[in-house]
């Protein structure tokens, strides 16, 4: 078999799949990749700001976000190494799903009037605690 090139079958899937997309010239292939992971990457925030009512900010590392658990009933837990950060209020699903994918740039309390001005589904924190991980959860 000297001299002949195989070839791998592609399977019907494949075929069609390859079919279906738009034919582009390299180059225009090769910005459109980048765009993509481009795009990709700017959605995601490099770290965790959390914003007080009197002005403090403190901000985590999402690499460094261990561990996640949130909890139906209005609060999640974000572990940062030694550090765990609970925030509790309501409608927060969406926002922690955000901030697990890496998306959100800040977190906050609110107010009582900002509170009222919402709409019924928005997610609103009431409260924010920093406090170190218990020893058991080490």
């Amino acid at each position: 078999m000297d001299g002949t090139d195989l070839k791998t079958r592609r399977s019907p899937i494949q075929q069609i799949v390859e079919a279906a997309r738009p034919k582009h010239e390299p180059e225009v292939q090769a910005a459109m990749d980048a765009y993509e992971e481009i795009r990709a990457r700017s959605r995601e925030a490099p770290m965790l700001e959390i914003r007080f009512p009197n002005g403090r900010l403190v901000s985590f590392d999402y690499a460094r976000l261990e561990e996640a658990e949130f909890f139906p009933e209005g609060k999640f837990i974000l572990r940062f190494g030694r550090k765990e950060i609970i925030a509790e209020g309501k409608n927060l699903q969406r926002l922690y799903t955000t901030i697990t994918e890496r998306r959100q740039k800040f977190i906050r309390e609110g107010t009582d009037e900002e509170e009222a001005s919402k709409p019924e589904d928005a997610h609103h924190i009431e409260k924010i605690l920093i406090q170190p991980v218990p020893e058991d959860q080490l």
